[in-house]
């Protein structure tokens, strides 16, 4: 027998501040960690200065928990199940989800040298998994540190043996993004269409460019969007609606026709450490194996959990509002994700 448990805060006035879905269902022995879940995002929310925010659970395949928060209306646009987020660099694990397609129909392979595709990399030792991986070693001439784009592939230096260490790159899914669009012939955006955003029916998902924004489409703060730009798509730029990013998470559970689950274990296989808060990175996945969960994530604190032990999804979109408190950590708030995510039967 399902009773209901549903997340309600009512609107007062001019300092109207939360939507939330009115149904949410649960298994009764669910109850309580939905109402410690409830709890946390209010807290959190705090931390982030009333941070608005989009939440989503789901357990093995079906929606128990719905909730949206206006922040008491700091974006002037209502949040609510419609309402479109820019990810930032939860875009990482969509294109991985793409490569992972390519591989699986032979059209590339992990370890193909990225020279195969981009002759300015001929001899050099990068290959695909070192630019999913952010293991290239690629830095802009000159520099150590591989954040730059370059205006051309001749002022790319590899200052770092390839697949040796990790650094978090931008340079490097600039490279990818040139990759994936040499060895196929197609643009990146439409890859991403024809092979993870259609066949995945995740219709309010895509590319938002300047121009082409709806009154669906939230700002960062008041008046101020964030808009992808050509050679920067494979790390940041997608816009998603928080259903839409939840059942992109629900999609690795069961990758099949799309790739291969031995192809989803080397996405969730660890390749490198990020030294300044330990963070353990698959092939654009964190990975928090201990735990028993694995994690897309991207700028202003937006966590996508999967936790394959349990068929749990667990989904928050974020716009902070105000630099977070102290005692707020973006990897304690992932692994929090994935140890709730865990407690669901």
């Amino acid at each position: 027998m399902k009773n209901i448990y549903s997340s309600v805060r009512l609107c007062i006035g001019l300092c109207a501040c939360l939507l939330v879905a009115p149904l949410v269902v649960a298994e009764p022995d669910n109850s309580t960690t939905l109402n410690e879940f409830d709890a946390y995002l209010d807290k959190t929310a705090a931390q982030l200065g009333d941070s608005p925010f989009a939440a989503v659970v789901s357990h093995n395949g079906e929606i128990i928990y719905e909730r949206y928060y206006d922040g008491q209306g700091v974006l002037e646009r209502s949040v609510d199940r419609r309402s479109t987020w820019q990810v930032f660099s939860i875009t990482k694990s969509f294109v991985s989800a793409l490569v992972l397609s390519l591989c699986q129909d032979e059209v590339i392979g992990l370890d193909d040298p990225v020279g195969k595709y981009l002759p300015a990399f001929r001899g050099r030792g990068v290959t695909i998994r070192h630019l999913l991986s952010h293991t290239s070693g690629a830095a802009f001439a000159g520099s150590k540190t591989p954040e730059s784009l370059p205006p051309s592939f001749a002022h790319i230096d590899i200052v770092t043996e390839p697949g040796s260490e990790f650094r978090y790159s931008n340079l490097g899914m600039l490279i990818l993004e040139r990759t994936l669009e040499a060895a196929t012939g197609q643009d990146l955006a439409v890859l991403l269409q024809e092979r993870i955003l259609d066949p995945l029916g995740l219709t309010s998902t895509g590319y938002v460019y300047a121009g082409s924004a709806s009154d669906r489409v939230l700002p960062l703060t008041k008046g101020q969007f964030h808009y992808p730009l050509n050679g920067t798509r494979a790390g940041a730029g997608l816009y998603t609606t928080a259903r839409d990013l939840n059942a992109f998470g629900r999609f690795w559970l069961n990758p099949e026709p799309i790739f291969s689950r031995e192809l989803r274990e080397e996405a969730w296989t660890f390749h490198g450490m990020r030294e300044s808060d330990l963070g353990r990175y698959g092939l654009m996945w964190w990975l928090f194996e201990a735990d028993g969960g694995y994690v897309m994530s991207g700028r202003e604190f937006k966590i996508n959990a999967v936790i394959p032990e349990t068929g749990a999804v667990i989904t928050v979109i974020r716009y902070p509002q105000a630099r977070p408190a102290k005692e707020y950590r973006f990897k304690e708030d992932k692994r929090a994700m994935v140890l709730f995510g865990k407690r669901f039967r």
